[in-house]
């Protein structure tokens, strides 16, 4: 290996030495990087290990001593924090998105900034193996498409999909692709959704990027309709119920005083409370679909639709047909 070479790789190798075997609480002494340096056939002096935490400190990787005898360091910063990489973890086990192998991967390779004493802690694996995790293998390439797609403002098409009773693939549209122009990707609910423009039906639509299927980035400009000019990501979100899309409509409520958290939690702070006897009313903008009124109907005689009427006339139905599945039952036994 030619001298230079040489010199580059002992900094590299004395640096992830020091990210893998040290911590606060543990330090490795010179003799031991200089052992570990020969294991990979690289000759070192003291006077040079000592150059490598001079300039590894200069490149924003200070060396700290323990101050002991003899005289042990270890990495005082490191790339991330261990609570930070559980973090991440936990992360990446909750994103249904993530195929199970895919979710090994990127815990063992995330565990490799934790050291050795403190990879077996980001373990995870149990609780993959029990998660829902998706089964598209190509999701991250998927991702990766879409980001591109939106970086370089070009519309998207693809097919979608969702799983029969077989759990057998079933394409929307009898398998026809889609065409649409992005506007964002979300992360909601554990899962992670396309946000997109849909010209024939001309309204934006929730995409789950785990079941789109062969994306393509295709070479037309994304169409931008002047109404959604001032699309923000985080207010869709706190709009769109289950990420199910619909007409927007702006809703008034009447709500029992135990669901103020509740209202915040899901709209934010900025919404204004009307007190109302022991409850408040507060009007907000939300996207009405099946899963707006399931997510009302789930607070039972605690939240009312007050307006507009036709609102409340769509609450009513479902509660009917909701009802009707009951009503007629036969009684089992028993």
């Amino acid at each position: 290996m030619k001298s230079g070479l040489h010199t580059k790789e002992k900094l590299f190798r004395v640096l992830f030495y020091l990210l893998d075997a040290t911590d606060e609480h543990h330090g490795v002494c010179v003799n031991e990087v200089i052992d570990h340096l020969s294991t990979f056939g690289i000759h070192a002096e003291r006077k040079s290990v000592y150059d490598d935490f001079e300039v590894l400190g200069a490149l924003g990787f200070p060396i700290g001593r323990l101050g002991t005898r003899p005289e042990r360091y270890y990495l005082q910063e490191r790339v991330f924090e261990l609570a930070e990489l559980k973090l991440l973890v936990d992360a990446i086990v909750a994103s249904k998105f993530i195929t199970k192998e895919r979710s090994r991967v990127l815990i063992r390779k995330l565990s490799r900034f934790a050291g050795h004493r403190h990879a077996d802690e980001l373990s995870r694996s149990v609780y993959v193996e029990h998660r829902a995790k998706t089964d598209n293998t190509d999701v991250l390439e998927t991702i990766d498409g879409l980001h591109r797609a939106l970086r370089e403002e070009l519309q998207v098409s693809f097919r979608y999909f969702d799983y029969s009773s077989k759990k057998e693939k079933r394409y929307h549209r009898d398998g026809a692709r889609y065409t649409l122009s992005p506007y964002a990707l979300l992360w909601k609910d554990e899962n992670y959704y396309l946000v997109a423009y849909d010209e024939t039906a001309d309204l934006l639509k929730h995409f789950r990027v785990d079941k789109i299927d062969t994306l393509c980035v295709e070479r037309t400009p994304v169409l931008r309709p002047p109404r959604y000019e001032r699309f923000d990501p985080a207010d869709h979100v706190g709009k769109a119920f289950a990420m199910y899309g619909g007409r927007e409509e702006l809703v008034t409520f009447l709500c029992a005083e135990r669901l103020a958290g509740v209202m915040i939690d899901r709209f934010g702070t900025e919404a204004t409370f009307f007190p109302a006897g022991d409850s408040f009313r507060v009007t907000l903008r939300v996207m009405l679909s099946p899963n707006f009124y399931a997510w009302v109907m789930s607070f039972g005689a605690d939240m009312q639709i007050l307006s507009p009427p036709y609102v409340r006339e769509e609450m009513r139905e479902h509660l009917l047909c909701t009802v009707a599945l009951y009503e007629h039952a036969e009684e089992k036994e028993c």
